[in-house]
């Protein structure tokens, strides 16, 4: 319980000493680019896997276009966010659960609606879908987005599986916002976190990180389904998986 302990603490702390910077940019946000209010978030997420010895190897950067895109990911530790955010290439906000722990948390909320993280209702049909196109507005106003479209841990869907099915309708994002879809895979990180819960165990490790080339078949045939569009980055993500 070491390496989880450490690991908390710096997140009580480092949220804490951030509070002046937070304030700062929330009330001169036209001041700063996405980039500036990016750099705290993805140096705390580094600092936070370099003190609990988790490293992480990037492959395959130059795969990513210049422009806006919607990274998909697969989801096998609850650190996978913090691998996401340590490991992506430009600034990015990532489609959340729609659960009151995430809203409400004190400091951390504050950095998810700076950038631009969406909350997403799976229960709800009509509300998940303005999530969906808030998520695509961000895009066309220059802030890729990040989606885990497994929706849950992949072991607690299937733990036989190195990826579990996607729910395809979070693709849709891609859709209305006419961009392309860069799936990023995810190695090792399943072992990084002993638990499904807030609390357990954290193991030091190597995980890497690789980013496939970007897909633009739903831009080139966007009457392509979304089903056949997930299945088809399901089994990309498997063979470099």
């Amino acid at each position: 319980m070491f390496n989880y302990i450490k690991f908390a603490l710096f997140q009580i702390f480092g949220f804490l000493l951030s509070v002046p910077k937070l304030i700062n940019l929330k009330f001169n946000e036209k001041k700063y680019n996405s980039i500036e209010k990016f750099k705290f978030i993805k140096s705390h997420a580094k600092k936070s896997l370099d003190l609990v010895k988790i490293k992480i190897n990037v492959v395959g950067k130059e795969r990513v276009p210049k422009e806006e895109v919607l990274f998909v990911l697969n989801h096998s530790s609850m650190l996978d966010s913090y691998i996401l955010i340590s490991s992506i290439v430009k600034p990015v906000g990532v489609i959340i659960a729609d659960v009151p722990v995430w809203r409400n948390i004190p400091i951390v909320s504050g950095w998810l609606n700076l950038m631009k993280c969406v909350y997403i209702n799976r229960e709800n049909n009509r509300e998940g879908m303005k999530s969906i196109i808030k998520a695509s507005e961000n895009i066309k106003m220059g802030q890729s987005m990040a989606v885990f479209p497994e929706g849950d841990l992949t072991w607690v869907k299937d733990p036989d599986a190195l990826i579990s099915d996607f729910k395809p309708g979070s693709l849709k994002i891609a859709y209305k916002a006419k961009c392309p879809i860069v799936p990023m895979v995810i190695k090792n990180s399943k072992s990084t976190y002993e638990g499904y819960e807030p609390v357990g165990k954290i193991h030091s490790g190597q995980v890497e990180v690789e980013y496939l080339d970007a897909i633009y078949d739903h831009l080139e045939n966007p009457k392509i389904k979304t089903t056949e569009l997930a299945q088809m980055i399901k089994e990309k993500m498997l063979a470099a998986m």
